[in-house]
């Protein structure tokens, strides 16, 4: 054998060599390892931390605007939030979407110090403060909020206070802002979801406040007049609210928000109305606007091209709060959603994803307003299977009301929604909306604290009871936006008296949802 064949001999004894040294020392050490009982198993969970809420403190301006401080120490970040009592359910009949555009135009321009600030100067600003000028609008309340660093507040509460107070809306702001708003509806036309949600909230409220959806006809019917109108009429101190959450007491907040906003109104020839004192409810809107369900109990939509079908089931849900005022019923029906469609393990999950593969994911969600509420249980899937995810959310919604959550379902879902909850006083954006939210509903920020206690409270027994009331079969409708073509005879044999509307012909705002044929001259 020549000398050149034993290198890689040597390296292969030395290979084995290595293996061998940790085989022989674990197989040494095993009986040893063993006598240690539990040592091959994870650890066992420690208790629940308890959930420790922050100090909602409140105080008032002269003229009416509420304060709401949430001091968390720990990093100097603090968000400020104006909440105003405007949304889409001040949308005057016909011009709705002017609540959304007005707000959108507040911040594309404002006087500062006298001077006038375009779009690009407030953005300017907002970013040499390190944020942006965030502008959002909801049914019941509209908010404009800024996240800085601690040492920046005083500076975004005068940008905040200038675009709220002294807005210029330039005519040709409003103009741009009702066209982005326009092709974002011609954009919700071609998305089957979009859409569909569109017409469960039409068909659900029908000609209420709620179900008043804006189109492009009610937006290019409203001018800068309509919006100088709504300003003057909704910006008011006595239906704002500033939320600051972060490193900041109330002390100082108070300070500032006398300096920014403490002068704003008290010209008004209307008395600006206390906060009432705390643990008692603040004023709610009056309960307008109960749903007047209009069309079919069943809708076929027919967008040829689409990718995929929208599978929406729709069905009442509770009013924000009961005559009461008590808040219990609202923990039952939010478990009673999240057993449907919240989480992976969701009874909608489980059967249309998990076990037959026809979608990403089910999803419950609900709204509630001040006269009424509603339930969306949704998925998309291909179109050919779209007629058995429709059945199978039917049958998931209806069983909830036919046999009781077992404990060990109840419990995981339970533990869901309080993890939500907690997830919520983590950052100061989530501690501010939490706070805002909770006075747009209604409740009280005392109230808060009860959260946890009540959820854990509600029983199996609570939750059927609630869906055998609210979810009876006959009050169960459905959304399908799919290609009809593709989706092939089975959707239409299993609904053969639904509705079906093809979605260029589509009308939201006609009470049969469909435009009037065109006659020829």
């Amino acid at each position: 054998m020549s000398r050149r064949a034993w290198p890689p001999m040597r390296l292969l004894m030395r290979l084995l060599m290595r293996l061998f040294w940790p085989l022989l020392f674990l197989a040494l050490c095993r009986p040893l390892l063993a006598q240690e009982a539990g040592f091959d198993l994870p650890p066992e969970p420690t208790p629940a931390l308890p959930l420790q809420l922050p100090v909602f403190a409140q105080a008032a301006l002269p003229n009416g605007m509420r304060l709401v401080v949430i001091e968390r120490r720990g990093l100097p970040l603090v968000t400020a939030m104006l909440s105003v009592q405007a949304g889409s359910l001040a949308d005057p009949p016909g011009k709705s979407g002017l609540a959304e555009l007005s707000f959108g135009v507040l911040g594309k321009g404002a006087r500062r110090g006298g001077v006038k600030a375009d779009a690009t100067a407030l953005a300017n600003a907002a970013d040499a403060l390190g944020s942006g000028l965030e502008i959002s609008t909801g049914a019941q309340a509209s908010r404009l909020s800024m996240t800085v660093m601690s040492m920046h507040l005083s500076e975004s509460l005068s940008l905040l206070a200038d675009v709220l107070r002294a807005p210029t809306l330039p005519a040709q702001e409003v103009n741009s802002s009702r066209l982005q708003l326009q092709q974002a509806i011609k954009q919700e036309a071609s998305d089957p979801m979009a859409l569909a949600t569109q017409l469960a909230w039409r068909l659900y409220w029908g000609d209420s406040p709620p179900g008043r959806l804006s189109s492009m006809q009610s937006l290019a019917r409203i001018k800068r007049e309509d919006v100088l109108t709504f300003c003057r009429e909704k910006l008011r101190p006595e239906r704002t609210t500033l939320v600051l959450a972060g490193d900041v007491d109330l002390a100082q907040g108070l300070a500032l928000a006398e300096r920014y906003f403490g002068s704003w109104g008290l010209q008004h020839p209307h008395a600006a109305a206390p906060l009432p004192p705390q643990g008692s409810h603040p004023s709610r809107p009056a309960p307008d606007g109960a749903p007047a369900p209009l069309g079919p109990p069943i809708l076929l939509v027919d967008l040829p091209g689409s990718g995929q079908s929208a599978v929406l089931l729709f069905a009442p849900f509770p009013a924000q709060r009961n005559r009461d005022g008590e808040p219990a019923r609202a923990r039952t029906a939010a478990l009673a959603s999240a057993v449907l469609g919240s989480g992976y393990s969701s009874r909608a999950n489980q059967q249309v994803r998990i076990k037959r593969g026809l979608s990403y994911g089910a999803y419950s969600s609900a709204e509630s307003l001040p006269a009424g509420g509603m339930l969306l249980l949704s998925t998309q899937t291909k179109h050919i299977n779209a007629a058995e995810a429709a059945q199978l959310l039917h049958s998931e919604l209806l069983g909830l009301a036919h046999e009781a959550v077992p404990a060990e379902e109840l419990l995981a879902r339970q533990n869901g929604l309080l993890g939500d909850f907690a997830r919520q006083l983590e950052t100061t954006q989530s501690l501010a909306s939490l706070a805002a939210e909770q006075l747009e509903r209604g409740e009280t920020l005392a109230e808060l604290a009860d959260y946890a206690d009540q959820l854990k409270r509600v029983s199996a027994a609570q939750v059927q009871a609630f869906a055998q009331h609210y979810w009876p079969a006959s009050a169960l409708r459905l959304v399908i936006v799919a290609d009809l073509k593709q989706a092939g005879a089975g959707l239409r044999q299993q609904y053969p008296q639904a509705w079906l509307i093809p979605a260029a012909e589509l009308d939201l705002a006609a009470q049969k949802l469909r435009r009037p044929p065109t006659r020829l001259k």
